[in-house]
C-alpha cells in the first residue's frame, strides 16, 4: 500500500510577488463577501504590501499551482488571529500549521478562520489540526426578512430605561459594556479579553470597518438614576438591500428584562423605514440564549462556520528557593 504523496510546505509570503499575493487575497475577499462579510477600502492592497514586505506574517501557495492558497495573520499583544484560504484540504492544513506555529512563539493563542472548503473537507482538516490547547468554536449565519409590520414594534424600552443614540455613549462606557457582555463566554476568546481591545474594534466599526455604519438603526439603553448604559446594538449596511447586526450587548446584571428583544425589534423596525429588505447576524453556537432569541425572533440559519483556536498551556509559578 503506497502511502499519499507529500505536500510541500507554503512559502513565506515575502517571496511571493505583488501580483500574486493580489490574486490571492482579492480571493479571500470574495468569500467574505459572499457569507455578508467584508472589510471596506482598499484592504486587498494594503494587505497584500504588508505581506510582500513582512509585515504582517503570512505563507502561500501560489495561484499558478493546481491550488493557490494563502495563510496570513495578525498579533496584538499576546494574542493573534489569522485566516487561511485554500481550496486544497491537506494545503489548507500545512497552511494553517504554518501561521500556527509562526504565530505562537509571539503569542499565547491563536484563532483561525478558514474559506475555500467544503463543510466536509473543512471538519476533516480542523480534526488534523488539533493538538493539545487547541478547540474549535462554531458560528452560525442568520438572516431574517423585514417586513411592513416590523414598523409596529415598540420605540420605547422597557420601564426605567432610555434610548439614546449610539454617539452620544463615550467610546470608554460602550466598550465597558461590551467586554461585561461577553466577559468568560466564548465569544470573548474571539475579541480579545480587555476593555480596551473592545474599544479598539468597536472603533473599527463605528469607522465603517465592516461596511457603512447605520446610526438610525444603532442605537444604547440607559438606566436612569444613576446613570448606567445597560445595552446597546449597533448596525451597518452589508449592500443596498441588506443589513448586519455587528454587535449586541446587554448588561449582564439586566438581563432577562426584555432589552436584546427591544433592542433587536427596535433596530429592524429601523430598518425598514430606510429600506432594506433583510437583516443578517452573526451568533456563536454556544451563546444559547441569544440562538434562542434570534430562532424566536423569525431568523434563520443559512450558514456555519468553524475558527480554529489553540491556546498555550498556563505557565506553572516556580517555587522560591531558599538562599
Amino acid at each position: 500500500m503506497t502511502s499519499a504523496p507529500a505536500i510541500e510546505s507554503p512559502r513565506p509570503a515575502t517571496a511571493a510577488s505583488v501580483d500574486e499575493l493580489l490574486e490571492l487575497v482579492q480571493a479571500v475577499r470574495k468569500e467574505l463577501v459572499l457569507r455578508g462579510e467584508d472589510f471596506q477600502g482598499n484592504w486587498v492592497e494594503t494587505a497584500a504590501e504588508d505581506l510582500r514586505a513582512g509585515r504582517q506574517p503570512g505563507w502561500f501557495y501560489s495561484p499558478g499551482s493546481p491550488s493557490g492558497g494563502i495563510a496570513f495573520g495578525n498579533l496584538r499583544g499576546t494574542r493573534a488571529w489569522g485566516h487561511v484560504h485554500c481550496a486544497d484540504e491537506a494545503r489548507t492544513v500545512a497552511l494553517a500549521q504554518s501561521l500556527v506555529e509562526g504565530l505562537s512563539g509571539s503569542a499565547r493563542s491563536v484563532s483561525v478562520g478558514f474559506t475555500g472548503l467544503t463543510v466536509e473537507a473543512e471538519e476533516r482538516a480542523l480534526e488534523s489540526l488539533r493538538r493539545p490547547g487547541s478547540l474549535v468554536i462554531e458560528r452560525h449565519a442568520m438572516v431574517r426578512a423585514l417586513r411592513p409590520d416590523d414598523t409596529k414594534a415598540p420605540t420605547s424600552p422597557p420601564g426605567g430605561v432610555v434610548r439614546v443614540p449610539i454617539r452620544d455613549v463615550t467610546m470608554e462606557a460602550l466598550a465597558d459594556l461590551d467586554w461585561r457582555s461577553f466577559q468568560s463566554t466564548t465569544d470573548d476568546l474571539l475579541v480579545g479579553g480587555s476593555v480596551e481591545e473592545y474599544a479598539r474594534v468597536l472603533t473599527g466599526l463605528l469607522d465603517n470597518g465592516l461596511g457603512l455604519f447605520l446610526d438610525p438603526a444603532s442605537t444604547a439603553l440607559l438606566e436612569e438614576g444613576p446613570t448606567r448604559l445597560v445595552g446597546g446594538i449597533l448596525t451597518a449596511q452589508v449592500t443596498a438591500r441588506e443589513a448586519v447586526f455587528l454587535d449586541i450587548m446587554v448588561d449582564p446584571e439586566r438581563r432577562r428584562r426584555g432589552l436584546g428583544r427591544f433592542l433587536v425589534r427596535w433596530a429592524m423596525r429601523s430598518l425598514v423605514g430606510l429600506g432594506y429588505e433583510s437583516v443578517r447576524l452573526w451568533v456563536t453556537a454556544s451563546n444559547t440564549s441569544a440562538l434562542q432569541l434570534y430562532d424566536s425572533e423569525g431568523f434563520r440559519r443559512v450558514l456555519s462556520t468553524r475558527i480554529y483556536r489553540w491556546e498555550a498551556p498556563a505557565v506553572e509559578p516556580q517555587p522560591h528557593r531558599s538562599r
